[in-house]
């Protein structure tokens, strides 16, 4: 597997462990509240906003298929949420897609990566360049849920991560101490 490869595998990858960690404390009252005086999205949103994010770069890499978060989640307002997935429902869902995603980027070679994009929306030129715009983007997405998580009063995405280090090697030390 070509170093391109594995980086935009540990891309995806930091979202991927990221994700049990940013659900697994949330009431599903908490994952629905959403942001800006109740017109931005919530939790919820923007979790089935990135599944209809990761099929979409499937269809890049595969053959294509139905996306089924597309709809409610793609380019889709946020609403109330209460015709949303439930927190259980977005996680096993994103274990899917996830599983997914990872056999289909290791079945991608250099050559597939440097093919012509067919639509590239956010000026990208090449596969390569689509699938970037989409790691980024998940970032960018994380990023959203550690703020609102944050001013509910939980611990953010970074926060989250030293805890489980914590639990899995005991006290870290960290730079500086």
């Amino acid at each position: 597997m070509s170093g391109s490869l594995k980086t935009l595998m540990g891309a995806f990858g930091t979202t991927d462990f990221l994700m049990p960690l940013i659900l697994g404390d949330l009431t599903e009252e908490d994952g629905r509240k959403r942001a800006r005086g109740q017109e931005g999205p919530s939790i919820s949103w923007t979790v089935g906003h990135l599944l209809s994010s990761r099929v979409y770069v499937l269809n890049v890499l595969t053959d294509g298929r139905e996306n089924p978060y597309e709809q409610q989640y793609g380019n889709a307002s946020a609403t109330d949420g209460s015709d949303y997935l439930t927190l259980a429902e977005l996680q096993a869902e994103w274990d899917s897609v996830r599983a997914q995603l990872g056999e289909a980027l290791i079945n991608t070679t250099e050559e597939d990566l440097d093919a012509l994009a067919p639509d590239g929306l956010h000026a990208e030129q090449l596969i390569r360049d689509k699938i970037v715009f989409f790691a980024w983007h998940e970032g960018y997405h994380v990023g959203v849920i550690g703020a609102l998580r944050k001013a509910m009063g939980y611990l953010g995405p970074a926060e989250l991560i030293m805890q489980q280090r914590k639990k899995t090697y005991g006290e870290v030390e960290t730079a500086g101490e």
